[in-house]
């Protein structure tokens, strides 16, 4: 752009056209116009510039306001500054209710979990869905200032306060610490044979070796200088002689509890719902529950619901094995042969908690119930019984493995275990 008036410093030129390249939005239109006089030597009247201005008035109407600048080529930085964020970041589609296909995918608990983000297990390593892995964290011990416990957050919810999170164990981090942010976690797999094993290694080799036992579980990021926790930090982490028994009991009472909740949540109109279902079942045994599944009536979403058996009616223990008859971990539901997982609750509950159950609703005094979950609350329900199944499967206590006797008879594989 050549400057029009040769009596005009170039230093005030540049400024000017600097201003009106950039002018802000909403402000005089950023045309050019030259202070220099007319070609006869004299500046332009008044009467020129008043017969411009309808003229000028209209073209606004017609032709939408573009600043200079924006004429000019913008960089991709300008343009577009975070390039992918969106992709990665757009809001997930909400299913159609008009596709019988994706209609009732989030009534699904067992899609539900098996959606859920992949996590690394701390401990095995395994890559599983967020949903079968359970947060741990650092508490201290109400009895010992000096030492720390190893305990489960994700059953405990706010029984322990920020407070005592192992950041504060710097001073000047505990000072602009926000109160509100979150425990530091790790994520461990929900099983109970995997806590005993930890527990017989913890107190089997916590004397004989230099290192402290729990160090390898401890995070990178938890350590020094990264993180808040030290050596002598980790010297003070212990992990509980009773911890199998004490995260079995903390997630039975979780479980238990949403249980409750569910219940209380199917209270409306439960005949058109169908949330719980008697199943008929007189006698405890494999035979009698496959029997009485298969020859109910179809039923919407039958591949969303599961069976729970509450008690042990006319059951007794094996004369050689001293063991009640063990249920299948899953029977067929209805004629549409829909398979179903089966929750022993007699096996995953203690009696006394069964008995809290029992007392709470008169619909968990029968054999066995079919549980089909239609909102939240229900599906929180179906895959909490879902963990606390996982959590005990394969666990020497709970569920001993088959005793193998030689007995000499034609009917031990029918009738033993």
């Amino acid at each position: 752009m050549a400057c029009l008036n040769n009596r005009l410093p170039y230093a005030s030129w540049r400024l000017r056209v600097f201003r009106q390249l950039f002018r802000p939005n909403g402000s005089h239109p950023a045309v050019y116009r030259s202070i220099s006089t007319s070609p006869d030597g004299t500046p332009p009247t008044s009467t020129t510039s008043d017969a411009q201005e309808p003229v000028q008035k209209e073209e606004k109407k017609k032709k939408p306001f573009i600043r200079p600048s924006e004429l000019l080529p913008q960089s991709p930085l300008i343009t577009n500054p975070r390039p992918g964020y969106d992709k990665l970041h757009r809001k997930k589609r909400s299913p159609d209710p008009n596709d019988p296909h994706e209609s009732n995918m989030h009534l699904n608990p067992w899609a539900q979990a098996l959606a859920s983000p992949l996590r690394t297990c701390k401990v095995t390593g395994a890559h599983l869905p967020r949903a079968f892995l359970m947060d741990w964290g650092c508490v201290k011990r109400p009895d010992v200032p000096d030492k720390l416990w190893f305990l489960p957050l994700g059953l405990m919810g706010d029984t322990f306060r920020i407070n005592t999170t192992p950041s504060e164990m710097n001073g000047h981090q505990a000072k602009n610490k926000n109160p509100n942010s979150k425990l530091l976690t790790l994520r461990i797999v929900d099983r109970l044979p995997l806590l005993r094993t930890i527990s017989d290694a913890y107190w089997g080799m916590k004397h004989g070796r230099k290192r402290e036992p729990l160090a390898k579980i401890i995070p990178h990021r938890w350590k020094h200088p990264a993180g808040p926790m030290t050596t002598r930090h980790e010297s003070q982490l212990v992990w509980r002689e009773d911890m199998p028994e004490f995260t079995l009991q903390m997630m039975r009472q979780a479980v238990l509890k949403v249980l409750k909740k569910a219940s209380d949540a199917s209270a409306t109109r439960p005949e058109e719902r169908k949330v719980w279902s008697v199943i008929p079942v007189r006698r405890y045994g494999r035979s009698f529950l496959a029997r009485r599944t298969f020859s109910m009536e179809p039923f919407d979403r039958v591949e969303c619901c599961g069976v729970l058996v509450m008690n042990r009616m006319k059951a007794k223990p094996g004369k050689y094995t001293g063991l009640y008859p063990r249920m299948p971990s899953e029977v067929y539901v209805s004629t549409k042969k829909k398979l179903a997982p089966v929750f022993d609750l007699t096996v995953m509950f203690s009696e006394a908690e069964l008995q809290e159950l029992r007392e709470y609703h008169p619909r968990f005094e029968n054999t066995a119930l079919l549980f089909r979950p239609d909102n939240q609350k229900t599906i929180d329900a179906m895959l909490a019984l879902w963990r606390l199944r996982g959590f005990i499967r394969d666990d020497r206590v709970l569920e001993p493995p088959p005793v193998a006797l030689n007995l000499k008879s034609i009917w031990r594989t029918n009738y033993l275990l």
